[in-house]
């Protein structure tokens, strides 16, 4: 599975749960708050991980 694809499915996971919450009536402040720290936290670690994974294969 490409990097782009599990990204996109990330964000629209974090997008859709946040969806569900704001529905459920969350505040509007904690869900940006939480969109603040999640959106930056799984891209990146997707991004390390990726890196990682590549790093690892070429030194074999």
């Amino acid at each position: 599975m490409s990097l782009r694809f599990k990204t996109a499915l990330a964000n629209l996971a974090i997008t859709a749960a946040l969806v569900y919450r704001w529905l459920r009536g969350a505040p509007p402040m904690a869900l940006l708050i939480t969109a603040i720290i999640m959106f930056p936290l799984v891209n990146g670690l997707l991004w390390l991980s990726q890196r990682q994974f590549n790093q690892s294969r070429r030194s074999r």
